[in-house]
């Protein structure tokens, strides 16, 4: 498990690939669940309630996973996709981790204190290096520049932030 963990702080800090990970579909059901989890409380606050919270990361995480798997098959590396989809969800988790102090940080009105903004910085810095995380992913996955994959993770991040807007009503 430790191993595990290690790998995913490996990919995380771009010291690793996807296919360091083991392939096992095990894998993929124990990260999207705690993504699935991790990601929900993330987000909860900006939703009001648990539902929309929970809906918007399936969302998230089914719409990132078939559009890996639709260009896997396209590629013809489908065999590549149980490593890939394992790498973005378990990275996801601790990026989901590592944002959950700073949301604390940033409280509920970061303009009241320096701390607060401090934490905003943070979270924006965060938001950055999850791209970056997605985009060194993606481009072991698809045997592609690394300019290419940050095309890509920007992207999807522009895509999942649009129709969770649209489907989805934010608190406030």
């Amino acid at each position: 498990m430790k191993r595990l963990i290690n790998l995913f702080v490996d990919i995380s800090l771009l010291r690793a690939a996807p296919q360091d990970l083991p392939a096992a579909s095990v894998l993929i059901t124990v990260t999207l669940l705690l993504n699935l989890l991790t990601g929900t409380i993330v987000i909860v606050g900006h939703f009001g309630s648990l539902i929309p919270a929970v809906l918007a990361q399936l969302m998230d995480l089914g719409l990132l996973a078939l559009l890996v798997w639709l260009i896997l098959s396209y590629k013809k590396h489908q065999g590549r996709f149980t490593q890939a989809i394992t790498a973005l969800f378990g990275c996801g988790v601790l990026v989901n981790l590592v944002a959950m102090p700073i949301q604390l940080m940033m409280g509920d009105d970061p303009k009241v204190s320096p701390v607060g903004g401090l934490g905003v910085l943070l979270y924006i810095g965060l938001m950055i290096w999850g791209l970056v995380i997605v985009a060194h992913v993606l481009r072991h996955t698809f045997a592609t520049r690394f300019g290419n994959g940050m095309l890509l993770s920007i992207g999807y991040f522009m895509l999942i932030n649009w129709l969770v807007d649209l489907f989805f009503k934010k608190a406030g």
